[in-house]
């Protein structure tokens, strides 16, 4: 299908809130089994939108936490590159995870961290700290909030010299970001993805998926459809070291989606999505496989396991392609800091450059 021509904004609001909600969606039911679901909400599974009981709205995980620090991350950064040259995003958007571990610890990994809480030291104000909701736990991996509390004097990984052998689902969502402001230059989008997840995963099966996924947000943003954008991003991949695992998973999704296999028979054939890889190939497969975007992340949220990133990542892709307006608008009324996300939309869409 021919993607049809959509305004940056139209593309960048569709993204980040396809993928909170989604993540809302699939977070209702994370960590359970197909059966366990279904026991819960009929054998339909869930496909209903809705609030837990004495909610008012429907909850996001660290997911969509991590993808709003990692867009002001990048946001601080661009302020930055106005007036110096030669920027490294990746330091900003750990600056933002250490801000976003106080939220979750009461403190930075060190002392020398805690002037990033307060914003007449940085210079850039981080609204974020002020919202009791991204202040919530939300179930993030101990792995991630273990690591990011041990580094110190910048210590934090990069491709080139990794910390760790971390290579699970979480490094992937919070790169969202990244696919949108370098969306005129996927090949950046991808290496600035990529290494920001090599922050805290060094596992390549883990950062070069995340470096694939904001590629191919950054080529869907340009027009490309879904799955345009996965074959260019494989594309990119090819041309650093380890690339070989992540690469045939995308390419057996995309496979997948061409035969006649019954979509659980499929998901199945790609993993149970705790590593990084599986949970891109499988978001991918969702999006691809349905059209409209109530039934892409039904089907990611009703999986064994990481619902709420599989169904983060379907979202993503599939609302970075039809665009905000297609977003179900019913949701998007329940949906908790709505707000929040939709003007960090609109900043990422009057910051991101045109041409790099």
């Amino acid at each position: 299908m021919k993607n049809k021509k959509l305004y940056k904004k139209e593309r960048f609001a569709g993204c980040l809130l396809g993928a909170a909600l989604g993540d809302a969606l699939g977070y209702n039911v994370k960590g359970m089994s197909v059966e366990e679901i279904k026991k819960a909400y009929g054998k339909k599974g869930l496909i209903k939108f809705k609030a837990q009981k004495n909610q008012k709205t429907v909850k996001i995980s660290d997911e969509t936490q991590l993808m709003l620090f990692t867009a002001h991350g990048l946001l601080w950064a661009d302020a930055v590159s106005k007036v110096k040259d030669n920027i490294d995003y990746t330091r900003y958007v750990f600056f933002s995870y250490q801000q976003w571990l106080a939220t979750q610890t009461g403190k930075t990994s060190c002392n020398e961290y805690d002037k990033l809480l307060d914003d007449n030291l940085t210079g850039f104000p981080c609204t974020l700290l002020d919202i009791e909701e991204l202040g919530k736990k939300r179930s993030p991996t101990k792995q991630l909030i273990n690591t990011l509390s041990s580094i110190q004097n910048l210590s934090y990984g990069k491709m080139s010299k990794p910390i760790n052998g971390n290579g699970l689902f979480d490094c992937l969502p919070r790169v969202l970001p990244a696919g949108l402001y370098f969306y005129a230059d996927a090949e950046r989008a991808f290496h600035i993805g990529a290494e920001i997840a090599a922050t805290t995963h060094g596992n390549p099966d883990g950062y070069l998926s995340a470096g694939a996924f904001a590629a191919m947000i950054a080529y869907i943003c340009k027009g490309l459809t879904i799955e345009k954008a996965a074959l260019e991003a494989m594309k990119l991949l090819k041309e650093y070291d380890g690339f070989e695992n992540c690469f045939a998973l995308i390419d057996k999704a995309l496979s997948l989606c061409e035969g006649d296999g019954s979509p659980a028979d499929d998901i199945k054939e790609l993993g149970n999505g705790s590593d990084a890889m599986s949970a891109l190939a499988i978001g991918l497969y969702c999006a691809m496989v349905h059209y409209d975007y109530q039934n892409t992340v039904f089907l990611a949220a009703n999986l064994d396991g990481n619902s709420d990133a599989i169904a983060f990542i379907a979202g993503a892709l599939k609302g970075a392609y039809r665009g905000y307006h297609f977003l179900p608008q019913g949701w998007l009324k329940k949906l908790q800091l709505k707000d929040v996300i939709k003007s960090y939309a609109s900043r990422l869409t009057k910051a991101a450059p045109k041409s790099f």
